[in-house]
């Protein structure tokens, strides 16, 4: 029976022998299946354009190591063998079956192959193909650490450059490097609000943090309620400085909201943040219920005389803070009489700071008032505030029954020499005084001023003093008929003029009574010379020798000192006269 093609693969596959061939024709038709051996060597060396063309010719040769099984058809076949491969290719005497590639001819076809061209995987259709890429070959070591790190990572490092990313904002190294640290400063960063925000959710699980300052980074509102929520969850940091942040109204209700919860923070700077008279009463809630805070300061900003007249009662009532600073604000007039009202009643405060507020004559006579009462108070600053000479003498008596007073700030103010004399000699006549500086910036002082102030380092060798220009005489009217004393010689015990001399010194005075028992008011002028050494001042003594010798002659051979004792009368009489009146 004749059989198709496909038939005979049919029954090739299920094992079903063919009918016997003539052995003759069997032999010729395994002649013309198999090419020739230099028909195949010469189709591989011109075929290595085409990668296709030289694999299937290779695949279809039988192997020398394992012969191809051919099934057996009786069909005719023309009897040609110089068709070689072309007719093996050709689809109608072509036999079907499968033919594998043996090792052998793989080996070959691989050194045939061009070197340059890359290597070619024969695999089988069973095994399944992927792709081997050179991630694949790449350690991921650090990858995996890298996760590790994140998930145990308690410095907040790796969660503060997620929160940047998240709200695409650059994470900054300074904060980065120092996010441990006991104290971090980055002041005029330029942080601006989102920035901010992203720091406040790092640090509000931060525990190793206790001062933080962050002035002029213009954080606004936003920011400023952003560090407040942060403030309510963290009791660690105790310092805290935002000044010149534009916090306005959002941020002073944050700020006070939050200061009513926390627990840990002392000390916060609020300065020159916009604060009007419309936010003075978060604040005014806070001092009343606030009980952990120390130091605040709300200088710098833009409170008014509605403010000040709030301010005064919650001052009054505060007693917690010990260092309150209201400088630089308009607290005039009414705002002002009503924060010294409060500077009276309170029994805490330590330091307070009330300058270059225009209190004006009224105001600084209020304050004169509460310094008689308050007895807490160690500093004190009214510098910049319109005052004259009547608040001076004031403040003086005031200091003189007030023994607590440490440091007194009156410069920059219209006090005359005639003030800071009064205020000089307060504090030189007050034994029980306990002052330590006396800060007249800008004001100008006479000889007088100096030679108390002098005495007063004699007692207290770490007083300390400023004043303003030096001048010969006062510059007042009561000063138009004193004499002139020229203020560079005001070390020289005694001044030589042309027909008297001038005594500089009050003490020289005093040793010149002791040499005097009869109080005669006359010394000879060895006895003079002597209380001059005694005194122990450099002058020059041949000048004033021979000075001495002169007078003593005009005068029966003795000196009288009874004119120096007037002349200093004269000039504390004037004084008192002017403290009087004022």
């Amino acid at each position: 029976m004749n059989l198709t093609g496909g038939e005979e693969v049919a029954e090739a596959e299920g094992q079903v022998q063919p009918p016997a061939l003539d052995p003759a024709l069997e032999a010729q038709l395994l002649l013309s299946s198999v090419p020739e051996e230099t028909d195949m060597d010469m189709e591989i060396d011109h075929g290595l354009g085409s990668r296709t063309d030289t694999r299937l010719s290779i695949g279809r040769v039988p192997s020398q190591m394992s012969r191809a099984t051919m099934v057996r058809t009786p069909a005719a076949r023309p009897q040609t063998q110089d068709k070689g491969i072309e007719e093996v290719e050709d689809e109608e005497h072509i036999l079907i079956t499968e033919l594998k590639q043996s090792e052998y001819r793989q080996e070959e076809s691989e050194e045939v192959e061009s070197p340059k061209e890359p290597d070619i995987l024969v695999l089988d259709d069973k095994v399944p193909i992927t792709s081997r890429t050179d991630e694949d070959e790449y350690d991921t070591d650090l990858e995996v650490e890298e996760d590790t790190e994140d998930l145990h990572d308690t410095s907040g490092r790796s969660n503060y450059r997620k929160i940047c990313s998240q709200f695409g904002v650059v994470p900054i190294s300074y904060f980065v490097r120092h996010i441990l640290d006991q104290e971090l400063v980055m002041r005029y960063h330029g942080l601006g609000p989102v920035a901010a925000k992203a720091m406040a959710l790092v640090l509000r699980d931060n525990v190793t943090l206790e001062k933080l300052n962050l002035n002029g980074n213009w954080i606004e509102g936003q920011g400023g309620e952003a560090m407040a929520r942060m403030l309510e969850e963290n009791d660690y940091i105790s310092e805290l400085s935002l000044s010149d942040n534009r916090l306005g109204a959002l941020g002073a209700r944050s700020i006070c909201r939050m200061l009513g919860v926390n627990t840990g923070l002392r000390k916060i700077d609020l300065s020159d943040n916009a604060f009007e008279d419309g936010d003075v009463e978060c604040f005014v809630e806070m001092m009343d219920n606030n009980k952990y805070l120390k130091v605040l300061d709300l200088s710098r900003n833009r409170f008014g005389e509605q403010a000040g007249e709030q301010l005064g009662p919650a001052i009054a009532s505060n007693d917690i803070l010990d260092s309150l600073d209201l400088s630089w604000n308009h607290l005039r007039q009414k705002g002002a009489v009503s924060v010294a009202r409060g500077l009276k009643e309170n029994v805490r405060l330590k330091q307070c700071s009330l300058a270059w507020n225009g209190f004006g004559p009224e105001g600084g006579a209020a304050i004169a008032d509460a310094l008689i009462t308050n007895n807490s108070l160690h500093e004190i600053d009214i510098s910049g505030n319109r005052l004259n000479a009547d608040v001076a003498v004031k403040v003086a008596k005031a200091i003189a029954v007030n023994d607590n007073i440490r440091v007194l700030r009156m410069g920059n103010n219209l006090l005359t020499t005639i003030g800071a004399i009064a205020l000089a000699r307060s504090i030189n006549e007050t034994d029980s005084s306990e002052m330590e500086e006396l800060d007249l910036t800008d004001v100008p002082v006479e000889f007088e001023f100096l030679r108390i102030c002098e005495d007063i380092k004699m007692k207290r060798p770490n007083f300390k003093v400023t004043h303003g220009p030096i001048l010969r005489s006062g510059n007042t009217m009561e000063d138009l008929g004193k004499p002139a004393i020229d203020p560079f010689k005001r070390k020289d015990p005694v001044m030589v003029l042309q027909d008297h001399i001038v005594v500089n010194d009050m003490r020289l005075l005093d040793i010149l009574k002791r040499h005097d028992p009869d109080e005669t008011l006359q010394v000879t002028p060895e006895q003079f010379m002597a209380a001059l050494d005694e005194l122990a001042v450099p002058y020059d003594k041949p000048k004033v020798h021979e000075a001495i010798e002169r007078i003593a002659k005009e005068q029966n051979g003795r000196i009288y000192f009874g004119d120096f004792i007037k002349q200093f009368e004269k000039a504390n009489d004037e004084v008192n006269e002017v403290s009087e009146v004022t």
